[in-house]
């Protein structure tokens, strides 16, 4: 249970329109506060934390966007915005230290405490304005960086597209992924030894790319470039096979790992 107090009546309004929608039992005790009979006072942290994004700090974030680094396009705020949403409402930049710290640090000013008899709304957007006003111009920062990093990737993707689509189709592949190990095995059975890999890779034009390591695993088969690419993994969100799924788009087919033939 937690009282959390409200001195603007539209997001106290907000929040209760949150609680109706997920059916859990609350009570008003008065014009500000709102008694809410939930023990996951995590879910309710993280929903105080939505609550100040999307109907505050997004439009501060917004006027940031286009008084100081002179943004116009609604179409490319709206999409800065939205990555500045991820840093600081999810984890999906977790592995990426310092943005897990403006996550870290903007959640922390919505953390409800079991023993805490009242949670002040307001007063913690007033601290949070003038403790942590530093993570409004890291968050900017970083999203537009993330958002440029993504259109310079996506770029890269189509060239390589673009690549295979161009040269003449190779042999049925069959790929999997052992212990983040790619193995590549031709239509029978027959494994690619790696001389015969580098061999091909020499002898395709793959120098114009510059690979990142993460990245270099794709020469092989963009030398190869299947007609076909059989694909035996459970890691159905593993980052590699996302790239290659984009490059050789219909070509590529998933199956579960246990169907691998050989």
């Amino acid at each position: 249970m937690v009282k959390v107090k409200f001195k603007n009546e539209m997001d106290q309004h907000l929040l209760r329109i949150k609680l109706r929608e997920q059916q859990l039992m609350w009570r008003i005790v008065n014009d500000q506060e709102i008694e809410i009979f939930d023990h996951d006072v995590e879910r309710i942290s993280h929903w105080l934390a939505e609550l100040f994004f999307y109907y505050d700090l997004r439009s501060t974030l917004k006027d940031r966007l286009i008084n100081h680094y002179y943004y116009y396009d609604f179409n490319e705020i709206d999409t800065i915005l939205a990555i500045a949403a991820q840093i600081l409402l999810t984890e999906q930049y977790k592995g990426v230290s310092f943005l897990t710290d403006l996550y870290v640090t903007y959640q922390s000013y919505f953390k409800l405490e079991d023993k805490k008899d009242l949670y002040d709304y307001e007063l913690t957007i007033q601290q949070f304005y003038h403790q942590a006003d530093w993570v409004i111009d890291e968050v900017v920062a970083r999203a537009i960086d993330e958002k440029k990093q993504d259109e310079s990737y996506q770029i890269f993707l189509q060239s390589l597209r673009d690549f295979v689509k161009e040269r003449a189709l190779g042999a049925i592949c069959y790929l999997k992924q052992d212990a983040d190990q790619l193995r590549i095995y031709q239509d029978g059975g027959k494994r690619y030894q790696n001389h015969e890999l580098d061999q091909l890779i020499m002898s395709t034009p793959l120098h114009i790319y510059d690979f990142s390591y993460d990245d270099e695993c794709l020469c092989p088969l963009l030398a190869l470039n299947p007609k076909n690419l059989y694909i035996y993994s459970d890691a159905q969100t593993d980052p590699i096979l996302t790239t290659l799924q984009n490059v050789f788009e219909e070509r590529v087919i998933i199956c579960p790992e246990h169907a691998f033939p050989y």
